[in-house]
């Protein structure tokens, strides 16, 4: 960690201290930082993340491993705080009640910042933009005309972004929600629905599979839904604290090494690139 690193995110702790919490700083090691909790864990001296296994590149489970891109990233925040990390997997659309009532301290699973669920939770500051994407059966007619929806059954998965939108701009296709990717790409492979909707580098890992049975049919750019870390509303401790370690990730150039490593074909916004 550089020294601007270090004082950048020693800052963000002391604005934590100045919230009444006596925190150390970053560089002073787990053992002391969890010790007392000053940063509201469920658990002292961990962070308790919730995820989802089935969202690769993001978290998915290989090898009897959790891997991914938002993984990786929490890991690299708990590093940084001093933490452990303890990860539960559940559906999506458990996770945010799970965070707002404090079974988890936050949760990582690609988890766009909307008003609708700043209601719930407070958001970290953002760490990833991203596309989502409709993956077609062939020979469903469905093309890049968001049209083509008309009168088919697509499906999504319930409190992700992916339904929010449909609901919104897809709303002559008849909607079909499911409580993760697998169980909506098996009724694709059934012929149960037409498409599903779902984040563009999880439809290319499942259109790669798929033996050409399965396309990338329409491409949405979703910069106004940024992704963020869920905390819970109040622990504005924890917070102060992740928000510093995502902006040293980013500086340092350790969030674009994580990206190249589970993305290498996407762009990188400027606001992501490292400044050190």
């Amino acid at each position: 960690m550089t020294r601007r690193t270090t004082t950048r995110l020693t800052a963000a702790l002391a604005a934590v201290a100045a919230l009444g919490l006596a925190l150390t700083a970053c560089s002073s090691g787990g053992s002391e930082a969890g010790a007392s909790n000053e940063l509201g864990t469920v658990s002292a001296g961990t962070l308790r993340i919730g995820t989802t296994g089935d969202t690769k590149p993001y978290a998915y489970t290989e090898d009897g491993e959790l891997q991914g891109f938002d993984v990786e990233m929490a890991k690299e925040v708990a590093k940084r705080l001093g933490l452990e990390t303890e990860f539960v997997t559940q559906e999506f659309s458990a996770l945010l009640p799970a965070v707002a009532n404090g079974q988890l301290d936050m949760a990582a699973a690609s988890i766009s910042d909307t008003e609708e669920r700043e209601k719930t939770v407070d958001f970290s500051d953002h760490y990833f933009i991203g596309y989502i994407s409709v993956l077609a059966a062939d020979g469903s007619g469905i093309t890049d005309d968001e049209s083509s929806l008309d009168g088919k059954r697509l499906g999504i998965v319930q409190g992700t972004i992916q339904d929010s939108y449909a609901q919104e701009n897809f709303t002559g296709a008849e909607l079909v929600r499911f409580p993760d990717n697998n169980s909506a790409v098996a009724a694709l492979g059934s012929g149960t629905i037409d498409a599903h909707f779902l984040d563009f580098p999880v439809a290319e890992e499942y259109a790669a599979a798929s033996n050409g049975s399965q396309t990338i049919a329409i491409n949405v750019a979703v910069p106004e839904f940024p992704v963020g870390f869920p905390i819970a509303k109040g622990n504005d401790a924890l917070k102060t604290a992740v928000d510093g370690a995502v902006a040293d990730i980013v500086a340092d150039g350790t969030w674009l090494e994580i990206d190249q490593k589970f993305f290498p074909d996407q762009p990188v916004p400027d606001e992501f690139q490292p400044s050190e």
